[in-house]
């Protein structure tokens, strides 16, 4: 559910441009679109030279669904590279910067086949609402997990000012190249390589904790190192990619915690190991066949209603929604099944052994008698117990547990 970002620059498109240029119209996009809205913040993008802390980028050249994927390494550096890799950068899109762990010093330009990424940049519009949420001053403790290539860590770190914020990365090549190119930057941010989920216990506690990798529940660790007064921002991710939750943990100065969770059209990807469901697989048969036709009188809320959507990802679990489909089409991938909504015609197709779309109607029901929710709060233990969500108290309220972090999925 990821909302397109802006138009292209009518004063750049489509002549060569350089990165000075590149910076003002990515700044302009964000602030015409509404999401760049902290003058703060803006004067930081203003600054902030993406091509130190991703000199190098890659390119997929084969189409979604081929395999193997043939990628193409950009040089930011090389004549026959520099265009390309420039408007990438400064696209505001995500930025493919690591394949199969690699080391960076050993990157070579050009076409290869097959692999992974395993490192790249957050969609930008993201990173800015993220960051402005986070509400960072100056003086702030920061810490950023799941540093990556330092994209918004710079970016924190020039909010903080210089020793105020704190990186780690689990792999070890990622987190010295980070380093390297922070130090370029100039920003006195320091990354660490070691495991996010442990935090940065020599260095808290912290006023801001940002997570860029979605993570089942919340580590204990990362609520232990929130100072009085602090905020926590993280994606809880589930098994599927399709409708991501956003939970925002607050400290009080008297050191309660609270934890809320909302959804969102984006959010960030799972931590290492963890597999994401897909439809891809599928795509072809429920274009051939998309299901015996049924009436139904569900009619499934609109993408922006996220409380209902990050409901269903969790008490519909095992599905995923094909978002380029005509119509609303959800995939049930491991059992086989989907359902094809109209359009509009007052009927679902349906497919396989599981009924997906009986279940999305019945939880619909269960969340408008709960009142519709758009927030849920989680209980999170000081013990490390398992952590429960709810929309608020009564009967109707809905209620589900967060699967531990030992789960694999």
């Amino acid at each position: 559910m990821q909302a397109e970002f802006g138009a292209a620059d009518p004063v750049t498109e489509g002549r060569p441009i350089d990165a000075a240029s590149a910076r003002r119209a990515l700044v302009e996009r964000l602030q015409a679109d509404g999401i760049l809205t902290d003058p703060r913040l803006r004067d930081v993008l203003s600054r902030q030279d993406r091509g130190v802390l991703m000199p190098r980028a890659y390119v997929r050249r084969s189409e979604q669904g081929s395999e193997p994927v043939v990628w193409e390494l950009l040089d930011g550096a090389h004549p026959k590279d520099q265009a390309e890799w420039l408007e990438l950068v400064y696209s505001g899109e995500s930025v493919l910067v690591q394949r199969d762990g690699e080391r960076f010093e050993g990157q070579v330009r050009g076409v290869v086949s097959g692999g992974r990424m395993t490192a790249m940049s957050t969609f930008t519009p993201y990173t800015v609402e993220v960051l402005q949420q986070m509400r960072i001053d100056a003086g702030h403790r920061f810490l950023d997990l799941g540093t990556g290539a330092g994209v918004s860590l710079a970016l924190a770190a020039a909010l903080t000012g210089p020793g105020r914020a704190f990186g780690v990365e689990r792999d070890e090549r990622m987190a010295a190249f980070a380093q390297k190119s922070l130090d370029r930057v100039g920003v006195g941010a320091r990354v660490v390589a070691g495991d996010a989920l442990d935090g940065h216990a020599p260095q808290a506690p912290f006023d801001r904790i940002h997570s860029g990798i979605g993570v089942p529940c919340l580590p204990s660790a990362w609520v232990d190192q929130l100072a009085p007064g602090g905020r926590l921002l993280t994606t809880l991710a589930t098994r599927t990619p399709s409708w991501p939750g956003h939970c925002l943990v607050t400290r009080t100065t008297g050191g309660h915690v609270e934890a809320v969770l909302k959804g969102g059209p984006r959010g960030h990807r799972p931590l290492h190991g963890y597999t994401w469901l897909t439809a891809q697989h599928h795509l072809q048969q429920i274009a051939n066949s998309p299901g015996k036709r049924r009436p139904t009188a569900f009619a499934p809320p609109p993408d922006h209603a996220y409380g209902f959507w990050l409901a269903a990802a969790y008490l519909v679990p095992g599905v995923v929604r094909h978002f380029q489909a005509d119509t609303l089409t959800v995939v049930a991938p491991e059992e086989n099944s989907w359902a094809v909504a109209g359009p509009g015609d007052g009927t679902v197709r349906v497919h396989g052994p599981r009924d997906v779309w009986a279940e999305l109607d019945h939880v619909h029901g269960l969340w408008v008698r709960a009142g519709s929710p758009a927030a849920f709060h989680i209980d999170v233990p000081d013990d490390g117990a398992q952590q429960h969500v709810t929309s608020g108290t009564g009967t109707a309220a809905l209620r589900w547990e967060l699967p531990a972090l030992s789960v694999t999925p």
